[in-house]
């Protein structure tokens, strides 16, 4: 059954519906870090961690409420995380999500001075506690703005797997780091997601990563006037749907489906997917798992994602 009633509006959720999450963004929203110290304090599960941080720190605008909290609790290696998890969302922000060649020399500027500054108060936090995953994901994200040696970066990888060898956000971030539209080409991002999935079970969340890489390698081909000819029709290639089809019935068309707080993404980028590939029975079973509250990803490659959002709701019967 769908979940939008007929005045509901869709809107992002920076939370992916979490209860936990959303009164966390909304304590920090409000200046109060108490509960979040508190919370992740609670976590011991890498993953959940890895969410939480990340869920706060989504599409950050306000960097002060972090602040006070690692002045005031200087020794806490959460703190410092939180901080350098909020300052790369926060240079995202000032670099926007414009054309390279459509973002001005000031945001150039502010967007590299904000990453520096989070990969420093980063890699502080791995240092104060060598356990956690968390500003090791954080790191991943950082250097997709700010690009690095790739060999570093793999090491990066490595420092979150080891911690957590099930992440699921240090996976995506490191997909997206060396896909063809950031610092990497087809070729790497198709080796490390297939020999990552070689040992995925079925029902595993990262089966997402399937998905997740067409859509990059659909972007970065219509990126590139050589290729935009080759990108109209990506989706249309009977390998590239069976591959995602085969992704789908491995995760969330599995009886063995784990649970993950990602799944709401999960299903908006096979959606994303069904609805580039033309399936529309397919989009359809997953937008009636689909609330009012999105991610900006997939729905920014068509447009304004709301507006998309919408769209695509409708283009199947749906409003």
């Amino acid at each position: 059954m769908p979940l939008f009633g007929k005045s509901t509006k869709p809107f992002i959720d920076e939370a992916r519906g979490d209860p936990e999450a959303a009164a966390l963004r909304q304590a920090a929203a409000s200046g109060n870090w108490q509960p979040v110290e508190t919370a992740l304090a609670n976590t011991t599960d890498q993953g959940r961690r890895e969410f939480l941080v990340e869920a706060i720190s989504a599409h950050t605008r306000n960097i002060g409420w972090v602040d006070r909290w690692v002045r005031e609790r200087p020794a806490l290696p959460a703190a410092r995380a939180v901080w350098g998890a909020c300052a790369v969302q926060y240079a995202f922000q000032i670099r926007t999500g414009a054309a390279p060649e459509k973002v001005s020399d000031h945001q150039w500027r502010g967007f590299a001075e904000w990453l520096g500054q989070a990969l420093q108060q980063l890699r502080h936090a791995t240092q104060m506690d060598g356990n956690d995953s968390a500003p090791w994901v954080a790191l991943l994200w950082a250097a997709v703005g700010v690009g690095g040696e790739p060999d570093e970066v793999a090491e990066v990888w490595e420092a979150a797997q080891h911690r957590n060898p099930r992440t699921e956000l240090g996976a995506l971030a490191y997909t997206t780091f060396i896909s063809p539209r950031w610092h990497g080409t087809a070729e790497q991002m198709w080796a490390f997601v297939h020999g990552l999935l070689a040992d995925e079970p079925d029902g595993g969340p990262r089966w997402m990563l399937i998905p997740t890489a067409h859509l990059e390698n659909w972007v970065a081909q219509s990126m590139e006037a050589s290729t935009k000819l080759q990108a109209r029709g990506y989706f249309r290639r009977p390998d590239v749907q069976q591959e995602i089809i085969d992704a789908y019935s491995r995760y969330l068309g599995s009886p063995a489906r784990r649970t993950s707080p990602l799944e709401p993404q999960a299903r908006e980028t096979f959606a994303g997917a069904f609805y580039l590939m033309g399936s529309r029975d397919e989009l359809r079973r997953e937008l009636e798992h689909v609330g009012p509250g999105i991610q900006e990803i997939p729905w920014a490659y068509f447009g304004s994602p709301l507006t998309a959002y919408q769209k695509v709701r409708e283009s199947v019967g749906l409003k």
